[in-house]
């Protein structure tokens, strides 16, 4: 089956040139990035008046997911010295879930004064 023919009207075949500063580019990338979309469509849709939809990512940032992953290596090291019947003394566990208390504080924007206080 062919594709259909499109309408000589709509067919893009124009362009517009428009210089800009590094600084001015690395914005408009920021910024349709953050539309999820790419600059030629970002600009085309502020150009002609049409809205553009920003949705903040919920996913942690780079530095929140290698302090997540430092966290459970540390879990990991701990549960391993209680399987091997190894002393573990309960204040390395509960410095590890304040860690993770915090992070997920941030992460999710928690008021850290609602959660409920470890024993």
């Amino acid at each position: 089956m062919a594709r259909p023919k499109i309408d000589p009207a709509l067919k893009r075949t124009e362009g517009v040139r428009i210089p800009l500063s590094p600084v001015e580019l690395a914005k408009l990338n920021a910024k349709a990035d953050a539309g999820e979309t790419n600059v030629t469509a970002f600009v085309r849709a502020a150009a002609l008046g049409k809205s553009i939809t920003v949705q903040k990512s919920t996913s942690p940032d780079f530095v929140t997911r290698d302090e997540l992953r430092r966290i459970g290596v540390n879990l990991n090291q701990i549960s391993k010295a209680m399987n091997a019947q190894k002393s573990v003394p309960p204040s390395e566990l509960l410095a590890v879930c304040v860690k993770l208390d915090t992070l997920f504080d941030q992460w999710l924007n928690h008021d850290p004064k609602s959660r409920k206080i470890r024993p």
